[in-house]
C-alpha cells in the first residue's frame, strides 16, 4: 500500500528559497546556499505542485550547481507545459 503524504502549506520562508531557486535556474546556476535551503525544506513530497518536484529533484541531485540548474531548466519546461495543459 502506498504512503499518503499530506501536502503543507508553505511558508514565506519556503517561498523565499523557492524563489531563489527559480532565480537561480534561470541564471544557469544554483549556488551552494539555495541547494542548502531547499535540503532544510525537508520532505520534498510535502511540497505542493508544481514546487515540490523542483524541490525533489534538487534534494536528489548531487553533481555540480551549473549542471543541476541546465536540468532544472528541463524541469521546468515539462512543469511549464503541464500547466499550459492544465494537468497539474
Amino acid at each position: 500500500m502506498a504512503q499518503v503524504v499530506n501536502k503543507r502549506k508553505l511558508t514565506a520562508g519556503d517561498l523565499q528559497v523557492i524563489g531563489q531557486l527559480l532565480v537561480e535556474i534561470l541564471g544557469g546556476e544554483v549556488s551552494g546556499e539555495t541547494r542548502q535551503g531547499i535540503g532544510e525544506l525537508g520532505d520534498a513530497r510535502e511540497i505542493p505542485p508544481p514546487y515540490g518536484q523542483l524541490v525533489e529533484y534538487t534534494q536528489g541531485y548531487v553533481l555540480d550547481n551549473k549542471a543541476l540548474a541546465r536540468d532544472l531548466q528541463d524541469q521546468l519546461r515539462v512543469i511549464c507545459m503541464m500547466l499550459l495543459e492544465k494537468q497539474i
